[in-house]
């Protein structure tokens, strides 16, 4: 069933604007989910921005026809909603990979990542969508408050029951070019609303107003050509600035075995082997750092002293900064052990996914700085069961975590955290899924500023798809927002050094004497010096809050003419 809506403004839009107002039911449903799904292409590792014009231009049309419904909140609510469930099936459709490493166990459990995962993250833009369609009108201020809440939208998404704020729309733009440098002042949320609004503008040449003057609704088009243009060019002047090198040396280095491969048994030798080769054929110089990806070896690498013997004789006058799982026994007075009895049992250990730094005295004295990764990834590190509400009553048909080594999940470290080690400049750790916040580098508890980041990652989760490229981009968007330069090692992804304004220095290239199906990663190359401290490392979401109320009072006057 279709209503009569009458389209005003730039005539040759009225047609288009008039075809999406008019959809109902499950037509409106899956215009939108196809919307939301092309949306997924204007990240990386394509990049093509523009596309989120038509994206945004199409919901914000169809919610000018469903607020004419008689349950108008309802029909927004499901266009918002079905939106977000084709944006985040495409854009994370690389969920499914983990659970086809070993398909015979966790393949049942698909309809997770392809359904439940989009349909959850699915229900806040359909909020975001619900509340703008209660200030919506006809006017150009619905540009300024679908801006308003998508951003907020996005900014709960991020935060939620720990948050999960992959491809905020802000990351459209390529990560160390011009418009991207704007999140040194206010960050990845800021850029987010900037974005809604630029790729949303051009919705406001048509509406259902019957009055046929132009000019009004070309504002927010003319204020997100300025927005553009001020942005491009004030990142093109910080982009013109070199970048200083220090003479310490840093090697970046990975084997790329497949993860299936890489948990086969028997296999933690040749992959071992592997590095120590690595380690033997690069350039070197005694104050080296080297850098392994997330937990490198399949082995608890701190226990296991025939495996921290050899890396310490490899290692040489180097410093080794290596991912690793390890195990710590519960303390006696938790649970009523006596030292001198037998070792303790599975349960009555924690595990942690670690960030160790190694040297060749490790081996004697253990590594010689420890971070635990704090934030964990659902299902791929903390089990089903911690996860969904009454997990407990039905643990035995949920999967536990797809982490060969630790099947009943890790523990969370204490939380963010500068590392200090002798040899090193001070450095932010973060393991894989940590580099999403922008929260961690800036934390109280990672004060004072380091002088880099160090981020390992197994993207080999990922698949071979659109994941590994997203990961990397948004990783770099951490080195603009604090104006600190970032090494970044991940298997079967992308291996590169990035500079404090979010520009690639130097990338992994692969060593000759791969065996079959591995591809390694290593680069050797200067670290570089860090920024002046931005705007953003000092005040954090203060430009995003303020931006939100300019938003709110330029709606008010908008709709007001």
């Amino acid at each position: 069933m279709t209503t009569k809506v009458k389209s005003h403004g730039f005539t040759a839009l009225g047609p288009v604007h008039e075809s999406f107002a008019r959809l109902r039911g499950w037509n409106a449903h899956i215009v939108a989910a196809f919307l939301g799904a092309l949306g997924a292409f204007a990240f990386a590792p394509f990049h093509f921005s523009p596309i989120l014009v038509l994206s945004f231009t199409g919901l914000i049309w169809m919610i000018d026809g469903a607020r004419g419904s008689p349950k108008w909140g309802k029909a927004v609510f499901a266009r918002g909603w079905a939106f977000g469930c084709g944006f985040f099936l495409i854009s994370l459709h690389w969920t499914a990979f983990p659970f086809l490493v070993e398909p015979e166990k966790h393949a049942v459990f698909l309809f997770m990542p392809l359904i439940l995962l989009p349909a959850g993250l699915g229900l806040i833009w359909g909020a975001g969508a619900a509340f703008a369609g209660s200030f919506w009108s006809a006017s150009p201020s619905r540009i300024f408050v679908f801006a308003i809440f998508m951003s907020l939208a996005e900014y709960v998404r991020g935060h939620l029951f720990g948050g999960f704020p992959w491809n905020l729309p802000g990351t459209t733009w390529t990560p160390g070019a011009a418009i991207s440098q704007v999140a040194s002042l206010g960050g990845i949320y800021w850029l987010t609303l900037l974005t809604f609004f630029v790729m949303s503008a051009p919705a406001a040449l048509v509406d259902t107003r019957e009055s046929r003057v132009l000019g009004h609704r070309l504002l927010p088009i003319i204020a997100a050509v300025a927005l553009l243009g001020s942005s491009w060019a004030w990142g093109a002047r910080r982009l013109s600035e070199p970048t200083a090198l220090y003479s310490q040396h840093v090697t970046l280095m990975d084997v790329g075995v497949p993860q299936r491969e890489k948990w086969a048994p028997g296999n933690a030798e040749p992959i071992l082997r592997r590095y120590l080769e690595l380690l033997d054929s690069v350039e070197q110089a005694d104050d080296d750092i080297v850098i392994w990806p997330e937990s490198a070896v399949p082995l608890y690498l701190l226990q296991t002293p025939n495996a921290l013997d050899a890396v310490s004789a490899f290692i040489g006058s180097r410093k080794l900064v290596v991912g690793t799982p390890r195990r710590q026994p519960i303390r006696s007075d938790e649970v009523g052990l006596d030292l001198t009895a037998a070792p303790a049992l599975p349960n009555e250990i924690h595990y942690f996914n670690s960030l160790a730094v190694v040297d060749s005295t490790s081996s004697r004295s253990g590594p010689i700085a420890l971070y635990d990764k704090h934030r964990l990834v659902p299902f791929g590190e903390l089990p089903a069961v911690e996860i969904i509400p009454f997990g407990r009553l039905i643990e035995g048909i949920l999967p536990g975590t797809l982490q060969q080594m630790v099947t009943q999940g890790f523990n969370p470290g204490p939380g963010p955290a500068v590392v200090y080690a002798d040899g090193i400049p001070p450095f932010n750790a973060m393991v894989c899924y940590e580099a999403l916040y922008p929260s961690i580098p800036r934390h109280r508890l990672a004060r004072p500023r380091a002088e880099w980041m160090v981020v390992i990652s197994n993207d080999s989760w990922f698949g071979v798809g659109m994941g590994p490229a997203q990961h990397y981009a948004q990783n770099r968007y951490r080195a603009i927002e604090t104006g600190l330069p970032m090494a970044r090692v991940a298997t079967r992804g992308a291996t590169a050094m990035v500079d404090g304004l979010g520009r690639e220095l130097g990338h992994g290239e692969p060593a000759p004497g791969d065996p079959e199906g591995w591809t390694s990663s290593v680069i050797r190359l200067p670290m570089p010096a860090a920024r002046a401290e931005t705007y953003y490392f000092r005040h954090g979401d203060l430009i995003f809050a303020l931006s939100i109320a300019l938003f709110s009072v330029l709606a008010f006057f908008a709709w007001r003419r």
